[in-house]
């Protein structure tokens, strides 16, 4: 009996370091399949704007804004600190650094200044060492006592930059650019309606062949519902200007992503819909436009009880429809069709303290984002798959900068990079999502200790299978470079 009892102890010891060897050697299979680099910190102040610029051969770049100077930082393939430089594009005129575009060889700082009463539109090139290549006045934006308010756009292989104003008048006026030649393609002036710079559902979609997509929501209301429609301003690589409504009757459109497949010039857009008001999604749909506009297809999609079951983590026979969805972005395959992907986003505002005291009372925001899920859909709108990611993020007053997730796509699957808490000391992971939806969860590393707060929605892809994400912590910024 003893001896027994003496064999089930020992059996029972080594299965328990079995168990631990295959944890610990599934982690380090996990921390082997990155590479990690963390830079210095740079103490930024109050910096106007910061970015990264890009990755050149063996250089790392990039900026911060102090005033109208441009602080650029050079670091090495492992971050390490190479030098600091500083441009200032008009040291006559004050300027307003509007973009720091990216391109292979070089990098573009687009900015206006003032001269002699006129608003002038320019830009500067320079190579990854910051030599200046190149500098041309792209447009003389006309005289005025008050500089323009110049909004930039830019295109997805970032050769084309568009920079527009919004007029009094219901008019705009905008100007493409080359940012190979630093020569303007086309410069139009058109009448856009109810165009608000800072709404959510207006958008701009700059092609690479210079051609632009004005989209907004148009009568999305109970009384109007039978006008309800997508209206879009096209103006074509020469500069015409074209417009086109989509509409969508009978529903009510809570949220939509419009994108441009620069590889089948096709025009789709991926959005979320109810049948009775603005506060829950009942569905999902896909809008296919042609390249001519004609045959546009619109396809339908109600939520079924099962998928609403998983994502809400409790059984559901007769669902009413989801909340607090965000259609974050399309990305588009190979055979034309769509991935949507959505995320579960609110924000709630409430007041601490009350007039009784004699203080105003404090207005404060909670921003919650939590779950992910993707939809792949054809071209004819059929769906493939469904896909969730589960997570819980809550911050407060921040804007939610370092809430959300990055999206790195690899020739063999997304990879979705997300801080699991909005901490300090926080572990960071990622879902890598598969061609036929099937994902799985890692744990990639752990912040603790590291006095870092990442921002991953503003990170930059700069490899195939490489990211660098920011560090905003107490306005000292740092970049951490994830290679695969």
């Amino acid at each position: 009996m003893m001896k027994q009892l003496l064999t089930k102890r020992i059996l029972k010891a080594n299965m328990k370091k079995i168990v631990f060897y295959l944890i610990f050697t599934s982690i380090l299979s996990i921390l082997k399949a990155q590479k990690l680099s963390l830079s210095e910190g740079v103490f930024i102040g109050g910096s106007d704007g910061y970015g990264i610029i890009g990755k050149y051969n063996d250089r790392v770049l990039f900026f911060h804004l102090d005033d109208s100077k441009v602080k650029i930082r050079g670091l090495d393939v492992n971050l390490r600190k190479l030098w600091d430089k500083e441009v200032e594009p008009d040291r006559k005129n004050q300027a307003r650094v509007l973009e720091v575009i990216n391109g292979k060889q070089d990098f573009n700082v687009i900015y206006q200044f003032r001269r002699k009463g006129h608003n002038y539109l320019k830009i500067h090139k320079y190579d990854p060492q910051v030599k200046l290549l190149d500098s041309s006045i792209i447009k003389d934006w006309g005289r005025d006592f008050i500089a323009p308010t110049l909004v930039t756009q830019y295109s997805e292989d970032k050769k084309v930059a568009l920079v527009y104003e919004l007029l009094s008048g219901d008019k705009c006026k905008a100007v493409a650019v080359s940012l190979d030649s630093l020569r303007p393609i086309w410069e139009t002036e058109f009448e856009l309606k109810n165009w608000d710079y800072d709404d959510k559902m207006n958008q701009i979609l700059v092609t690479n062949k210079a051609e632009v997509y004005f989209v907004s929501e148009e009568d999305n209301r109970n009384s109007n519902l039978e006008k309800h429609r997508y209206s879009i301003r096209h103006i074509n690589e020469a500069g015409k200007i074209n417009s086109f409504d989509i509409f969508v009757k009978d529903i009510y459109g809570i949220h939509v992503k419009f994108g441009f497949n620069n590889q089948n010039q096709q025009l789709a857009a991926a959005g979320l819909y109810s049948n009775k008001n603005f506060s829950k999604a009942v569905g999902y749909f896909f809008i296919n436009i042609p390249p001519q506009y004609s045959e546009t297809k619109i396809i339908y999609h109600p939520f079924d009880d099962e998928f609403v079951t998983a994502l809400q983590g409790k059984k559901v026979t007769d669902n009413k429809g989801l909340t607090d969805l965000r259609v974050q972005e399309v990305v588009f395959k190979r055979d034309g069709g769509v991935i949507a992907i959505v995320e579960q986003v609110r924000e709630v505002t409430r007041q601490i303290g009350n007039t009784m005291s004699g203080r105003l009372p404090t207005r404060l925001i909670d921003y919650y984002y939590d779950n992910v899920f993707a939809i792949s859909l054809d071209l004819d709108g059929t769906t493939q798959w469904k896909s969730i990611f589960y997570k819980k993020q809550m911050s407060q007053d921040d804007d939610a900068r370092y809430c959300s997730y990055f999206l790195l796509k690899t020739p063999t699957a997304l990879r979705f990079l997300f801080n699991d808490e909005i901490e300090r000391s926080t572990t960071v992971s990622e879902y890598v999502l598969d061609g036929k939806g099937q994902s799985e969860r890692h744990t990639i590393f752990n912040t603790n200790g590291q006095d870092v707060n990442l921002r991953f929605r503003d990170a930059m892809q700069v490899g195939a299978g490489e990211v660098i994400v920011p560090s905003d912590d107490r306005r000292r910024l740092r970049l951490i470079k994830i290679q695969y």
